[in-house]
């Protein structure tokens, strides 16, 4: 790639994940704020706005780009400020050099794969019985086949009999170029050439990019000997370097602050399809540290939902290693007893797994749970034994403070009566005699989360009415946070709701309030007004705290738009949950009344409106 192309790609990225590399910055409404350093800046003159890609001191005049501030702030040239802001985003600074447009090989491998999807997918359009069924039963949706550009290889080695039909130099070149990258092969025996993919669902792998690089096929029979396999590594495809679906999931990222790693294609494609748009899977066993960096530099927010087996909670422990190292604290997204997201989400939803993610733990807690016994052993090289286990967990955090306190408190649960200062220094010992792990990634500092900073006339006003809040008022149900956090964050909800069946499910007066304001104001307002009105009548208009907190989080959310028929799906759900919760709310209510009544007749009574509601709850649990 050219350096003009990677400039390109440098400066689609935030230029706030460069400049927070090398100085701290503070959110102010739409932009972010620091002290410039390039003048004795006493208080923050240097604003940073992420929609223009810029930077600029009102005090002295300093600004530019991403490339520009680098060059300013280290004092180096701009080809060593492209390698400074490449290394920082996680490109391939040296291998993108290599890799320039200009090199023919590398121009007709894409030409050669862009040709091989328009066939596949040409194939697919005709609806071929193997595909359908395939879709069929894994209940992918037309909008995730367009998406994701599925498509179906046939058996009769059609993109070769295509390549072998272009005349002269270029079909050759073209033939020879499709051998090396794998996707055609040759039979020596028979001296023949046949399609490597063949009779199977193709999954297209796009770069970071959105350029095609390679494929995963899927066998339709069951007499395939390999159930999915993968494009052959060569100069057009290093898997090692791409995140499947990275290229459809990098805006949500962003967006949603937070980043889902899961196992394999389907479950990727599944997890998008039910709206977390911000979900990505490896290529391989293996996460590179230019991938590490890439998801750091993008969110500190990263959940883990591989596989409920042996090989998914082994390569969650390894990527979990690899995140600890850069001081990131991966949580842990449980889809037990799923096997995995796509059987999770097929039988139970979208709002089963948000309420997973709610309460999703730390994965470093929960392995440290699993090394220390339920019943602690009073053999004391037992304890030790453990204690080593955890040593071992904890150490890619090296001697960070969220290391020792977990050591600290591990040897406390283990009963062991050695003083702290004495664990501590038999786990500098361990990691003294351990293998220093080669990493190309350093820690560096955390940059300050955005939604934690509000503007200071916000904080004011929010200040001002909590203190002028006289009486809390009925917590939200569970169903009605999720709710009206979902509409939030995503308020095409709104055009879908039956007003009146809604506000007569919701029984917190804050949330019906505030829900019928939003289902008014959407009808009156531009998209690109959404969030500043929203967040205005939640800080001005005499909310509580849990509403102000839950409001200003969600705005922090919106962006993705989630299609016509997932809307109806969870709105279904929502409707369900809604009612659950207000059917259980009456009957705690009929159950208090019933304690205080002293007629016998009133008690009969609740005791059988409590019967009633017992039925009900009852029928909307068996319902579909």
């Amino acid at each position: 790639m050219a350096y003009g192309d990677l400039k390109d790609r440098i400066k689609e990225s935030p230029i706030s994940l460069v400049i927070s590399n090398f100085m701290p910055l503070k959110r102010s409404g739409s932009s972010l704020v620091g002290l410039c350093p390039f003048h004795a800046d006493s208080k923050p003159s240097m604003t940073v706005t992420d929609s223009k890609g810029m930077f600029k001191c009102f005090a002295c005049g300093a600004g530019g780009d991403h490339i520009r501030f680098v060059m300013d702030y280290k004092k180096i040239e701009f080809v060593e400020a492209l390698r400074e802001c490449a290394q920082i985003l996680g490109l391939p600074f040296d291998e993108l050099q290599k890799e320039t447009k200009k090199n023919p090989k590398v121009e007709m491998a894409i030409r050669v794969l862009n040709a091989s999807l328009k066939l596949y997918e040409k194939v697919a359009s005709a609806a071929p019985k193997e595909f359908t069924e395939f879709l069929e039963k894994r209940k992918l949706t037309q909008e995730s086949v367009d998406k994701w550009h599925l498509g179906f290889a046939p058996g009769n080695n059609a993109l070769y009999h295509y390549l072998d039909s272009i005349p002269g130099a270029d079909g050759d070149f073209a033939r020879k170029t499709a051998m090396e990258i794998g996707i055609v092969r040759h039979n020596e025996d028979r001296n023949s050439y046949y399609d490597f993919f063949r009779d199977r669902v193709m999954f297209p792998i796009h770069d970071h990019s959105g350029q095609i690089r390679g494929y995963t096929g899927r066998a339709v029979h069951a007499d395939q000997k390999q159930k999915y396999f993968n494009s052959s590594e060569s100069f057009a495809f290093d898997k090692k370097s791409i995140l499947f679906g990275f290229y459809f999931a990098k805006t949500a990222i962003r967006n949603n602050d937070r980043a889902i790693l899961v196992e394999g294609n389907m479950d990727v494609i599944m997890m998008h399809q039910y709206g977390f748009t911000e979900t990505i899977a490896t290529m391989g066993t293996t996460l590179s540290d230019q991938s590490v960096r890439l998801l750091t530099n993008m969110t500190k927010n990263i959940f883990f939902g591989m596989d409920n087996d042996l090989a998914g909670k082994k390569a969650m422990q390894k990527y979990n290693a690899d995140f600890m190292a850069i001081g990131v604290l991966p949580k842990l997204l449980s889809f037990a007893p799923a096997k995995d997201p796509d059987e999770f989400l097929l039988a139970h939803g979208r709002l089963a797994l948000m309420e997973r993610m709610e309460t999703a733990p730390i994965l470093l807690n929960t392995l440290i749970d699993e090394v220390i016994p339920e019943k602690i052993p009073e053999n004391t090289e037992v304890k030790l034994n453990a204690l080593q286990r955890v040593f071992e967990l904890v150490s890619p955090l090296k001697e960070h403070l969220s290391a020792t306190e977990r050591i600290v408190e591990a040897a406390k649960r283990l009963g062991l009566r050695s003083d702290s200062e004495t664990i501590l220094s038999d786990y500098k010992t361990h990691l003294s005699r351990s293998k220093e792990r080669t990493l190309a990634l350093q820690p560096k500092a955390v940059p300050l989360e955005e939604k934690e900073i509000l503007l200071e006339t916000e904080a004011e006003a929010r200040n001002l009415h909590l203190q002028n809040k006289s009486q809390e008022p009925v917590p939200m149900t569970k169903s009605e946070r999720l709710f009206l956090r979902e509409i939030l964050c995503h308020p095409e909800f709104l055009t879908h709701l039956n007003e009146n069946e809604i506000l007569a499910l919701i029984g917190q007066d804050e949330v019906k309030k505030l829900v019928q304001w939003l289902v008014k104001i959407y009808r009156e307002i531009d998209d690109s007004e959404y969030v500043a009105f929203v967040r205005d009548q939640i800080l001005y208009g005499d909310y509580s705290k849990e509403i102000v907190d839950l409001g200003t989080d969600a705005l922090s959310s919106h962006g993705n738009r989630l299609n016509e028929k997932v809307v109806e799906r969870l709105l279904k759900d929502y409707k369900k949950a809604l009612q659950m919760d207000l059917l259980k709310t009456r009957r705690k209510i009929l159950v208090e009344r019933q304690k205080s009544e002293p007629s016998q007749t009133e008690i009969d009574l609740i005791l059988s409106e409590i019967s009633k509601l017992d039925k009900e709850i009852l029928s909307l649990k068996d319902s579909p």
